[in-house]
């Protein structure tokens, strides 16, 4: 299958690191805290810390890296077949495993309009790298992809933070270009071998979202002011 691509162009931001915290650069100077960021600091995070504690440190962070590592790959193997492009052979099997179940609902997708987009939001301050933008079924939308290592069910807390991740997204794409966006889509391979296709609509999070991230710049004032 060969994609259509309509992209189009508009001031992207650049990623780096203060502190070990990821941030965005605007054309402009502005450096705002990526969304994954917020999320992650606005998140009870209790749970990872009892999954560490039980399997250990050094194999949480063994397992971890791993995983990252995999997610990497499945990613750029989606995004070169995306792009009309072949990929080699020097992907782990995991992640071919993982985008050959992928490949069935990257056909849904067309006229794509950017892939690991990098956008921000003056209104919210805020940034974040968008794995795609594309019509989803006919519909333009966000589009996430995700591995997992045990199932994904549309309650747990991991997957509500991806659909305010590409809600955020949404929102930055709007005030880039001022087009709505129709859809969220996140796509999900678990390692146990199915597939989690999350269709939603970004209006639903937006709230829920704007709470998180006037919470983390609230404590991100804290922070500066006491150090």
């Amino acid at each position: 299958m060969q994609f259509t691509h309509q992209k189009i162009t508009i001031p992207l931001a650049i990623q780096t690191e203060i502190d070990g915290v990821r941030y965005y650069q605007t054309p402009q100077g502005n450096m705002y805290p990526s969304i994954t960021t917020i999320l992650s600091k606005t998140s009870d995070m209790s749970g990872l810390d009892v999954w560490r504690e039980r399997v250990g440190n050094d194999v949480a962070e063994q397992i971890m890296k791993e995983s990252q590592i995999q997610g990497t790959m499945t990613h750029k193997l989606c995004e070169n077949y995306l792009n009309n492009k072949e990929s080699n052979d020097d992907f782990l099997d995991i992640p071919k495993n993982h985008f050959e179940k992928l490949k069935p609902y990257l056909h849904k997708m067309n006229n794509i309009r950017g892939i690991e987009l990098a956008l921000y939001s003056d209104e919210f301050k805020i940034a974040g790298t968008c794995d795609c933008i594309a019509e989803y079924s006919g519909d333009l939308s966000i589009i996430d992809f995700k591995t997992s290592r045990s199932r994904l069910m549309e309650h747990y807390d991991k997957v509500q933070k991806y659909f305010m991740q590409a809600t955020a997204y949404s929102l930055m794409w709007k005030e880039r270009t001022g087009t709505e966006i129709d859809k969220i889509v996140i796509i999900g391979s678990e390692e146990t071998g199915d597939i989690a296709e999350f269709i939603k609509i970004p209006f639903d999070f937006k709230d829920t979202l704007i709470e998180k991230i006037e919470e983390f710049h609230k404590i991100d004032v804290i922070h500066r002011e006491t150090n």
